[in-house]
C-alpha cells in the first residue's frame, strides 16, 4: 500500500506539471478559441489601485446571480465570456484590498468593458458570504457567521479542517490523534453539524466515531464557511449546530480565459511533516478545465513529554473537472479520490493497546448542470448528481499471529441528487429558493467485520428558502420536510443486543426563522429560532460489536425515535470601518439526544471493553460567545474570540459528556501593505462539569506567533505564512481529546506555508 502511494503521488505531480506547462504553451491558441466561439455577452476589464492606478493582478471576481468566478491577470486584466443580458452585481476579493460590489450591465452579443478602482483594506473584517445581489442589511442577516478564505486561511492552515477554523468562535475539535479530527459547533459534532464539500455531504462516517477521520485536505480549499440559522435548513434537517461548507470548486462554472492556478508547499516541525498541492484552470475551446492534487506525510507528533506513537499520517488528494459553459449556464463532471493511511495511539487504559492503523479510500464522481433562463422567475436552476464509495479498514497488530490483522471495516455505497430553483427579486422578496433532495446509501461490510447489519438507507427532503427586506428591517425563513428509511438486508427479526433488527422509517419537519434590525447604521440586533428533526442512523440503531479503534463494545438501540430540537439565538453586531464586534447568546433544547452512553460496565463477550450503549434522552444546551477585530493605531490591530457552552441533561441536570470548557483567544498584529506580523493567545478554564466516567481537565494558556508577506515576482503572485505555535513549548491538555491522558497537546510547533499563484 505504502508503495502505490508513492508510486500514485509521483504519477499526479509530473501529470500536474506537465499540463501546467502544455496549457501554458496553447494557452494563447485556447484564449483566442474561447473568444470566437462563445456566444452570449463579453464582459471585459481591468482591476487596478484606487490610489496609484496600478494594475493589480490576481484579483478574484464574481458575478454572484450566475456564481461564475475568475481571476485577472498579472496585468489585472480579466474576461467573462458566455454571459447572458442581463445587470449583475460583481464583486472583487484581493489580498489586502477591501471586498467591494460594482454593478454592471451586460448586453447580448457585445463586449462590456469596465474599470475597477480597489481600495486598500485597512482591517481584515469579517468575510461577506457572496450568494446573490444583497443589500447591506440582508448580508449583515444572512452571510455566513464564519468565512476562513485568502490570507485567513494560508494563515490557519492546519493538517485538518477541524484543526484550520480552531480559532473561530464556538468552534473546538473532537481529536483522537491528529489525523480523524472533527470540529465541534457549540457543544454539538457528529450529525448535528454538518461537514460538506462544495455543498453537499462528503459520504464519509466521521460523524458516526471519533476515530473516523474527514475525507476534506485543507490544502484543497478555496474557502471554509459556518453557516447557521435559516440557511442551513438548505443541506439539512438535524444540523442545530449549524453547516461547516468547504469549497474546493470540482465541476468549474466559468471558461476561464487564460490558464491560471496556484502551486502551495509546507512543512511544519512537531511532526516532521510536510505537504504540497496545485490546482490549475485551464481553457480548452468551449471547455473549461480544473485539476487539482495534494500529498500530505507526517511522523509522529512531538508533545512536551515525547512523541505521541502511531500517529503518523499519509494522504493523498487529487480531482480533475471539465464543464461546457454558454451563456445558457453550464453542464460539467469531475473525479476525485482521497486515500488516507493514519494511525490511532496506543492507549492501555481506555484503548486499543497496541494502538490501530486506519487505511481508508474514497472515489468521488459529480455531475451538475445549472440553467440560466433568460426570462421569468427563476434566476438560476442548478442540478447535481454525485456517487461516493468510501471503504475503510481498521488494522491491529496481533501478537499471537505476528502479523497485521483487518479488525473493524465499512464499506458504504451513496448516491446524492438534488435540485434547486433560485428566483429573482419579486418587490421586497429576494433570493428566494425551492429545491428537492436525496440520498440513497448501501452499507456494505464484509460479514464478520461489521458492527452492523448488510442495510439500505433511503432518504429525501423538500425545501424552501426566502429573504425580505424593508426599511430597517430584514428577515429570512426556511421551511424543511425530511423522510428516512433504514432497511437491514440480513438478521431481520433477529433480537440482538440492541433489540429486534427490523426496518425503520421516520418523517420530520424542521423550519427556522430569523430577523434583524438596524436602529441606525453599524449597529444591528437580530434573533434567530429553530426547530430541527434528526432520524437516528444505522450505527444508533443496530451496532453491536467491538470498535477496535475507540476501544469500545457498542450496543445500539433499535427502539430510538428520532431528535428533535428547538434552538434560539439572539445576536448583536457593530460594524465600523475600523472593524467590528459581534456577541452572540443561544439555547438549544433536545428532545430525545442521542449519545452513546458509558454504562461502566464491562462487556461479556469482550471483558476488556467497556460496553456504550445509545440511548435517547431530553438535554440541554446553553451558552453564548463574541468575535471582535479592531484597529488599534495606524498600522496596529487586535482581534479575539470567547466561547462557553452548558451542556446538561435536562430530566437529572447531569452534565453532558465531551462539552468543552470556557475558552478565549486574543491576537495583536502589526500591518503593513502586504506585511504583517503579530502574536496571540489561546486560553481555556478548567473543565470540571463532567459526565459519567470522564475525567476533569486543567485550564491552559498558550501562546503563538505568526506573519505573512505578499509580493509579485516574475509575472507571479507569491505569499509566505509562518505560525509559531505553543511558543513555551508548555505542556496541556484539552477536554475533547480523547487520548489527554497518555500525552497532552502538541509542542513548539513552526510552521511554514509558501503559495504561488500564476
Amino acid at each position: 500500500m505504502e508503495n502505490v502511494k508513492y508510486v500514485l503521488k509521483a504519477i499526479l505531480l509530473v501529470g500536474i506539471v506537465s499540463l501546467i506547462f502544455s496549457n501554458v504553451c496553447f494557452a494563447n491558441h485556447a484564449e483566442g478559441e474561447a473568444t470566437h466561439h462563445s456566444p452570449g455577452g463579453v464582459l471585459f476589464g481591468i482591476t487596478v489601485d484606487s490610489n496609484t492606478g496600478e494594475p493589480l493582478g490576481w484579483t478574484q471576481l464574481l458575478i454572484a446571480e450566475l456564481n461564475r468566478s475568475i481571476t485577472a491577470h498579472d496585468d489585472g486584466t480579466f474576461h467573462f465570456f458566455s454571459l447572458p443580458a442581463g445587470v449583475y452585481t460583481l464583486k472583487t476579493f484581493r489580498v489586502g484590498y477591501q471586498d467591494l460590489a460594482f454593478k454592471v450591465t451586460v448586453t447580448a452579443d457585445d463586449t462590456t468593458e469596465i474599470t475597477l478602482a480597489l481600495t486598500g483594506a485597512p482591517v481584515a473584517g469579517k468575510a461577506v458570504t457572496v450568494e446573490g445581489d444583497r443589500d447591506d442589511l440582508l448580508s449583515a442577516l444572512t452571510r455566513a457567521d464564519v468565512e476562513v478564505s485568502g490570507k485567513k486561511l494560508r494563515q490557519n492552515l492546519g493538517r485538518t479542517i477541524a484543526e484550520t477554523i480552531d480559532s473561530e468562535p464556538g468552534i473546538s475539535q473532537r481529536t483522537l490523534g491528529p489525523a480523524p479530527a472533527r470540529p465541534v459547533l457549540r457543544g454539538m459534532g457528529g450529525d448535528r453539524l454538518l461537514v460538506l464539500e462544495d455543498g453537499e455531504r462528503t459520504g464519509d462516517l466521521s460523524a458516526t466515531a471519533s476515530d473516523h477521520a474527514v475525507v476534506i485536505e485543507p490544502l484543497a480549499a478555496e474557502r471554509i464557511e459556518v453557516i447557521r440559522g435559516p440557511e442551513a435548513l438548505l443541506y439539512g434537517s438535524g444540523s442545530l449546530g449549524g453547516v461547516i461548507n468547504v469549497a474546493r470548486g470540482y465541476v468549474p462554472a466559468t471558461l476561464a480565459h487564460h490558464v491560471n492556478g496556484a502551486v502551495s508547499l509546507q512543512g511544519e516541525s512537531v511532526n516532521r511533516g510536510y505537504s504540497g498541492g496545485a490546482f490549475l484552470n485551464a481553457p480548452l475551446g468551449p471547455l473549461s478545465l480544473r485539476m487539482d492534487g495534494s500529498y500530505r506525510d507526517a511522523r509522529d507528533i512531538a508533545t512536551p513529554l515525547g512523541d505521541l506513537p502511531n500517529t503518523a499520517i499519509r494522504t493523498l488528494n487529487g480531482s480533475a473537472g471539465i464543464s461546457l459553459v454558454r451563456s445558457w449556464g453550464y453542464v460539467g463532471t469531475s473525479g476525485s479520490l482521497y486515500e488516507s493511511d493514519y494511525g490511532i495511539p496506543p492507549d492501555s487504559v481506555a484503548g486499543h493497546p497496541g494502538g490501530v492503523r486506519i487505511d481508508l479510500n474514497r472515489r468521488h464522481l459529480e455531475s451538475r448542470a445549472e440553467l440560466l433562463p433568460r426570462s421569468g422567475w427563476v434566476r438560476r436552476l442548478t442540478l447535481r448528481h454525485s456517487f461516493t464509495r468510501y471503504r475503510h479498514s481498521e488494522i491491529e497488530y496481533s501478537e499471537r499471529l505476528g502479523r497485521e490483522i483487518a479488525g473493524t471495516g465499512f464499506d458504504v455505497l451513496t448516491h446524492h441528487l438534488s435540485a434547486m430553483m433560485r428566483f429573482n427579486q419579486s418587490g421586497i422578496f429576494r433570493n428566494g429558493a425551492l429545491g428537492v433532495w436525496g440520498e440513497f446509501r448501501d452499507h456494505s461490510t464484509p460479514a464478520g467485520r461489521n458492527l452492523t447489519p448488510r442495510s439500505n438507507e433511503y432518504a429525501g427532503a423538500v425545501f424552501g428558502y426566502q429573504e425580505a427586506n424593508w426599511q430597517r428591517f430584514a428577515v429570512n425563513g426556511a421551511l424543511r420536510f425530511d423522510v428516512k428509511q433504514v432497511r437491514p438486508r440480513e438478521n431481520l427479526g433477529d433480537v440482538t443486543q440492541a433489540g429486534r433488527v427490523r426496518e425503520r422509517s421516520f418523517r420530520g419537519v424542521s423550519g427556522a426563522f430569523s430577523g434583524i434590525y438596524q436602529p441606525w447604521n453599524g449597529f444591528y440586533l437580530g434573533a434567530t429560532a429553530l426547530r430541527s428533526f434528526r432520524a437516528p442512523g444505522i450505527e444508533e440503531l443496530f451496532s453491536v460489536g467491538p470498535h477496535l479503534a475507540v476501544y469500545t463494545y457498542e450496543v445500539g438501540n433499535a427502539d430510538l425515535a428520532p431528535e428533535r430540537g428547538l434552538g434560539l439565538e439572539g445576536f448583536l453586531e457593530v460594524r465600523h470601518q475600523r472593524g467590528h464586534v459581534r456577541v452572540a447568546a443561544f439555547r438549544n433544547d433536545i428532545s430525545n439526544y442521542i449519545f452513546p452512553e458509558n454504562t461502566g460496565k464491562r462487556s461479556s463477550r469482550i471483558y476488556s471493553l467497556f460496553e456504550y450503549r445509545f440511548s435517547g434522552k431530553n438535554a440541554l444546551l446553553s451558552g453564548i460567545e463574541g468575535a471582535f477585530d479592531w484597529q488599534l493605531f495606524q498600522r496596529w490591530f487586535a482581534g479575539g474570540t470567547f466561547s462557553y457552552v452548558r451542556g446538561e441533561l435536562r430530566d437529572s441536570r447531569e452534565p453532558l459528556p465531551r462539552i468543552p470548557p470556557l475558552e478565549g483567544k486574543l491576537n495583536l498584529r502589526y500591518q503593513a501593505g502586504q506585511f504583517s506580523l503579530g502574536g496571540g493567545m489561546n486560553a481555556a478554564a478548567a473543565q470540571n462539569r463532567i459526565g459519567r466516567f470522564e475525567s476533569t481537565t486543567a485550564g491552559y494558556v498558550a501562546f503563538s506567533l505568526f506573519g505573512q508577506y505578499n509580493f509579485s515576482a516574475g509575472g507571479l503572485f507569491h505569499t509566505l505564512s509562518l505560525n509559531a505555535g505553543n511558543l513555551l513549548d508548555s505542556e496541556y491538555r484539552k477536554h475533547l481529546n480523547w487520548v489527554k491522558h497518555i500525552m497532552p497537546e502538541p509542542g513548539r510547533n513552526v510552521r511554514l506555508l509558501y503559495k504561488m499563484f500564476f
